[in-house]
């Protein structure tokens, strides 16, 4: 067998049906779909059974083990050389699996491949996009996931032989994460440059009305425990601004221990050779530079001084700053008024 398609499947039976579907018409022929039922409690795992095609392959956890757990289940019982991951809420497109496993075929140094991402469910004009090859891929591991799970293919040898799985006890957003730096330490990450997979949001995703902030805080510690990044509590709520969740309020003081904990990252990184040096200062730059607006939107003082740290003025940001000091004054003008009145 030449691609094992892994999907598990927990409570999604509104979606399971379109998913099983969007796989069974791929154009690739050499195929499984292995749908793992963790212990479902609507009637998808019955949707899926419904579906005549000998193709398709239907387990159920003794348990159920979450999705981590679920997802280790799947691996043990795929037989294909490659397993392409598939939510049981997405959607493949016709060609995704032909041109993956024409990838992995021809790179044999490579990993898991992925690819971009569209949305289902909101409107969105521009697909999610992810770094093309290894170098580019890997600059991005402290800061989000460098290939998306959901859109992937894995070369089920590099599991096997370096026993990478999911932690069956993790049962907090990030599992995927987690488990793709794992690949990572022993095979090569690649994205292939257009949308393959789309992704569905809605109130059925695992992330839905979870509290971010603590669940950023929670996956940072397991992360720079495992990369072995050495970093104190105050510097694993300083990294959330790098990995794009935005504590408030911020001052003067967070800018000031945001770059001296970007700079303790970069000198780690130097001695370490975990990542590319050049490319990890690269992805700082555009970490750095995005959370300009953001600084800016807090006080003054935040935004001078992440302008004068990161070097990069310009007329445009200036400008803003400007405008966001002018709205403040007005806003306290209002305010003052009507204590007044």
């Amino acid at each position: 067998m030449k691609v094992t398609v892994l999907m598990t499947l927990y409570d999604k039976g509104p979606f399971v049906e379109e998913a099983v579907r969007s796989v069974l018409e791929q154009t690739f022929a050499r195929f499984e779909l292995l749908v793992v039922d963790d212990r479902s409690s609507d009637d998808g795992p019955d949707r899926v059974r419904a579906i005549d095609d000998p193709r398709i392959r239907v387990i159920v956890t003794p348990e159920n083990l979450g999705r981590a757990g679920a997802a280790n289940y799947g691996f043990a019982a795929a037989c294909g050389e490659y397993v392409a991951i598939l939510d049981a809420d997405d959607v493949m497109m016709p060609s995704r699996l032909a041109k993956q496993v024409a990838f992995l075929d021809e790179h044999p140094d490579v990993g898991v491949v992925g690819s971009w991402l569209n949305a289902l469910g909101q409107e969105r004009d521009k697909p999610l996009r992810f770094r093309t090859d290894d170098t580019a891929a890997r600059a991005l591991i402290l800061f989000g996931t460098p290939v998306s799970y959901g859109a992937s293919m894995i070369r089920r040898s590099v599991m096997l032989t370096h026993a990478v799985q999911c932690d069956p006890a993790w049962r907090y957003p990030g599992m995927d994460y987690l488990f793709l730096l794992a690949l990572g330490r022993h095979a090569r990450y690649a994205n292939i440059q257009e949308s393959l997979t789309s992704y569905r949001i809605g109130d059925q995703n695992m992330r839905h009305e979870r509290d971010a902030m603590a669940d950023a805080t929670v996956i940072l510690r397991r992360v720079f425990a495992d990369l072995g990044v050495p970093a104190t509590d105050e510097q694993v709520l300083l990294h959330r601004y790098f990995f794009d969740v935005l504590p408030t309020p911020a001052d003067a003081s967070t800018v000031r221990a945001l770059w001296r904990w970007r700079t303790a990252l970069l000198a780690w990184n130097q001695r370490s050779g975990l990542i590319p040096q050049d490319a990890f200062e690269a992805s700082f730059r555009l970490r750095w530079d995005r959370l300009f607006y953001f600084f800016s939107d807090q006080g003054l003082m935040p935004g001078i001084l992440h302008l004068w740290y990161g070097g990069r003025w310009s007329v445009a940001k200036l400008r803003y700053l400007l405008a966001t000091c002018v709205r403040r004054f007005r806003g306290r003008g209002v305010r003052s008024a009507a204590v007044v009145g």
